[in-house]
């Protein structure tokens, strides 16, 4: 059924199930505008949200007024949303991009939103409306503001190769901002909570502790680690090669020589470093899982498995390395991602200062953690 209003007579709202916006009283469905060729002809086009219609609607009465006619082939030259979509997509996979899966659906829900729209008619103001949707949207309250932002940069790239491509002559994506992010957790991993946590680390499999004290020894994120095969590591100059990062290019991981006894002390069940007894690799939603686990047998709060990354940054600064080199160790493009970190070294200078002493007293140390472990592991504890 077809609403129409008083102040906007070129434009309605057609509800249908399966439909791209939300339109009046939540109901979904599609915009369209109407409007008179000049020489006589009903003409109704899509439009996605009531703003793009209204916008459509005053530019094609403009056009009418001129004497503009409206020939099939008109529509044919302006690109939609889709089009300029399915080119991005297209582009990504022959330049074999492993992110395209997730940058499809992502940009498929976006169409959902906007409607497959002519892209010219996009305006910055729509755009904003947008990140309001996205983050008061019914289906995911949740949402965080990196994962909006991951969906706006997605979309703003499409419009940037739709302007290289020359199927675009603007931009509407200049005056849209990002949301401001709050990425500078910096958890520590104190030495009794360390106690407590690999005590309850279950040993089926047996590499899994093993694989959480890498993380701990390196830095190493979790996917890079589930990742590792033995090929890889370069034992004479101890390191570690990573062929897939985050930064989307190879990497070396730099090995103590504590990561490298952790390493000699494994089985070689397979072409993977840390897998199963059948030589199944670890996967990340299943190390997560069991960290958290742990964690929550342990009884320590707020712990992720990505903070075992932190404490090992945290410990470096602790134990005399500057930030460039503790940057360097984390593979960082710059050092200002690792200046989280600087906050709870000064932390330890103002209580060496006020208490005379670098340490607070009745914390372990690495060494004696291990200890402790190495006695547990004797009892039979796991």
């Amino acid at each position: 059924m077809a609403r129409k209003d008083g102040k906007d007579r070129g434009i309605f709202f057609r509800a249908r199930p399966n439909g791209e916006v939300i339109g009046p009283k939540g109901q979904r469905g599609e915009w369209y505008v109407r409007y008179w060729t000049a020489d006589g002809r009903e003409k109704r086009e899509k439009a996605g949200t009531k703003s793009m219609a209204l916008d459509l609607y005053r530019r094609r009465k403009t056009e009418v007024r001129q004497g503009i006619h409206f020939p099939e082939t008109m529509r044919q030259r302006d690109a939609r949303l889709k089009d300029l979509v399915a080119d991005h997509l297209e582009a990504l996979r022959a330049s074999h991009v492993k992110t395209a899966n997730g940058i499809e659906r992502r940009l498929i829900n976006l169409v959902g939103i906007l409607g497959n729209v002519e892209a010219k008619t996009i305006k910055a103001a729509d755009l904003e409306r947008l990140k309001i949707k996205l983050v008061t949207g019914t289906r995911t309250p949740t949402r965080k503001a990196s994962t909006i932002n991951h969906h706006l940069e997605d979309l703003k790239a499409v419009f940037h190769r739709a302007m290289k491509t020359g199927k675009l002559d603007r931009d509407p994506f200049v005056a849209v901002g990002l949301l401001p992010l709050n990425n500078k957790r910096a958890r520590e991993l104190s030495p009794e909570e360390e106690f407590r946590l690999f005590q309850t680390v279950q040993g089926k499999p047996p590499a899994l502790r093993p694989y959480f004290r890498f993380l701990l020894e390196t830095g190493a994120r979790a996917g890079e680690a589930c990742k590792l095969k033995w090929p890889h590591i370069l034992w004479a100059d101890g390191m570690a090669e990573l062929p897939e990062t985050k930064a989307g290019k190879k990497q070396y991981l730099t090995l103590s020589q504590a990561a490298l006894t952790i390493l000699r002390g494994l089985p070689h069940s397979g072409p993977y470093v840390f897998c199963w007894p059948d030589g199944r690799a670890f996967r990340v939603d299943f190390t997560t899982r069991a960290f958290l686990g742990a964690a929550r047998r342990a009884g320590i709060p707020n712990l992720r498995q990505h903070d075992l990354r932190h404490a090992f940054a945290i410990r470096r600064l602790r134990g005399g390395a500057n930030l460039v080199a503790v940057s360097a160790l984390l593979r960082h493009a710059s050092t200002k991602m690792s200046e989280r970190y600087l906050h709870i070294a000064r932390a330890d200078l103002r209580a060496a200062v006020e208490a005379g002493q670098p340490h607070p007293t009745g914390t372990r140390t690495g060494t004696e953690v291990e200890a402790l472990l190495q006695d547990v592991d004797s009892q039979g504890v796991r």
